[in-house]
């Protein structure tokens, strides 16, 4: 009986461990270097059947292993990831394969400051760890703790305090502040427009000496969730975009092209609006305080017009504030700015004429970073497609089933899926959302040419005849972004409607536990 119940755990541990995939926890360091060769660990759960890296930037990884035959990677795994010079700065998406699944998506910064650890007794000012600049710091906040840092400046001199969390997905809300010798404050930053829940701030000394950089979690809270990146040195405070995720090509257009254009200043008024022709797309920036764009366009009467902005969804600290005025310059429609979405407008006109698009900063903001993008088309009848995965996992031969969520605008017929990926031979064995349905469990059979620990990225689409033309658009992954980087209002849209299924070995069939002898 002992042999038995032993053969039995044993196979019920195979087996539960066969579905386990692969986690990353942690990242070290937590960015990489240009026009380098960086040796990065990845701690996490079930790693043993790692065989690939995959970054969403430009990169040659390859798998860093023990030194000594046999010996265990007790410390992670290792990779080393050489990068280009001319790969931008920015935040970047990485992911492990393995012969068990993938890993979840970890964020990367690429960065050219060197990375040195947090001390582990930098709890105080008295102790606060000193910092050759430039230089990065990877930390992590404790709870009901306080992370100090000890900087040399001279008169006059330029420093920017940057707080790297928020964009990583880290669950760490920081407070910055910069003290002097005798613990006065001379800066404080809570949340940075344009980084989300992150904290920065640029300082000029107006005498040489210690200065110290306090860095907390604005509740309080800590732990091993908690990382962060401090950036120290004279550098611009830029906008970190997140790099392109590849392939491109999975990306399409719901609504047709439309003429993109910049915005040509001076347009603040209704004698020098800049001239738009629908379909039209719009980057724009006010440039300056209390700065306004309008745009002028004409419409035919009963058209139904659709005007959307993009800022917040982009890392802009802009909050654009839309006005449709009537040729007179009176007041017609405006966007309800009060949620956390990007402003819109949709508004039928009832008669035809000349109207104008009035946007400006809420609080009458401007300056260089108030960037935004607008979309003015034709209202269509359509629908929007999304799901709540971002991954996927299967053998090749093999299905796996992924669940499509609709929303409908003035349709309710039946809605074709399909797969679009740079790997051929998917297969859909459930391709349609049936009509006045909202949702279709679909069924993908995967490429049998696949092998155990190879990914593919996909994307999915649907199309549907709608009046005299065809409507098209891509699942957004947005639903699974926001369970993986929940403290993220607008996860980087360049991971949107991107899907990765990670190839399993198939599964034996359960063998049978050992049989018994004897009683006892």
């Amino acid at each position: 009986m002992r042999s038995f119940f032993l053969g039995l755990a044993l196979l019920l541990l195979a087996r539960q461990s066969y579905g386990q995939s692969p986690v990353i926890n942690v990242v070290t360091p937590s960015a990489v270097a240009p026009g380098a060769t960086n040796i990065i660990i990845f701690n996490g759960d079930n790693l043993s059947g790692v065989t690939e890296l995959w970054t969403s930037f430009s990169a040659q990884a390859q798998h860093d292993s023990p030194s000594a035959p046999g010996e265990k990677e007790a410390n992670g795994i290792r990779y080393r990831l050489s990068l280009a010079k001319d790969v931008p700065l920015g935040i970047g998406a990485v992911r492990l394969a393995a012969t068990n699944g993938i890993s979840n998506l970890q964020l990367l910064m690429i960065d050219n400051l060197p990375t040195i650890a947090e001390s582990a007794t930098n709890k105080s000012v008295q102790a606060a760890q000193e910092l050759e600049l430039p230089v990065a710091v990877d930390g992590t906040s404790e709870e009901l703790s306080f992370d100090y840092y000890q900087i040399a400046v001279t008169n006059r001199q330029n420093i920017s305090i940057e707080v790297v969390a928020h964009r990583l997905g880290s669950l760490l809300d920081p407070v910055l502040r910069l003290l002097d010798a005798k613990g006065r404050e001379l800066g404080y930053c809570d949340d940075a427009p344009g980084t989300g829940a992150d904290a920065r701030l640029r300082h000029t000394f107006s005498a040489a000496g210690q200065y110290v950089i306090e860095v907390r979690d604005v509740r309080y809270q800590g732990g091993a969730r908690y990382p962060y990146r401090l950036r120290v040195g004279d550098f611009p405070l830029a906008k970190l975009p997140c790099l392109p995720i590849a392939p491109a090509d999975l990306k399409s257009s719901s609504d047709g092209a439309a003429r993109v254009i910049a915005e040509q200043e001076p347009n603040d008024s209704s004698t020098n609006a800049t001239k738009l022709f629908l379909p039209a797309s719009v980057s724009g920036r006010l440039d300056r305080p209390k700065d306004r764009d309008v745009y002028e366009f004409e419409v035919a009467k009963d058209q139904r017009i659709a005007i959307v902005s993009k800022t917040r969804s982009i890392a802009s600290p802009c909050d654009l504030f839309m006005q449709i005025l009537r040729p007179d310059n009176s007041l017609l429609a405006e966007a309800n700015v009060t949620g956390a979405n990007d402003a819109g407008i949709t508004n039928t006109f009832s008669e035809a004429g000349t109207f104008r698009l009035l946007v400006e900063e809420l609080n009458y903001g401007g300056g260089p970073e108030m960037g935004y993008e607008l979309e003015l088309m034709p209202y269509r009848p359509g629908f929007a497609l999304s799901v709540e995965t971002d991954k996927v996992e299967a053998p090749a031969g093999g299905t796996f089933e992924i669940k499509v969520s609709c929303a409908r605008r003035n349709y309710d017929g039946p809605i074709m899926l399909t797969v679009a990926s740079s790997e051929t031979g998917f297969e859909l064995k459930q391709p349609l959302v049936h009509a006045k349905t909202n949702e279709t469990q679909m069924k993908v059979a995967v490429p049998i040419n696949l092998r155990p620990g190879q990914f593919v990225h996909f994307g999915i689409s649907g199309y549907a005849k709608i009046g005299d033309g065809f409507f098209e658009t891509q699942a957004s992954t947005m639903p699974a972004l926001r369970k993986l980087f929940p403290q993220m209002l607008y996860p980087p849209h360049e991971l949107e409607g991107v899907i990765a299924l990670g190839v399993k070995p198939a599964q034996k069939p359960a063998e049978s536990p050992p049989a018994t002898t004897g009683s006892n």
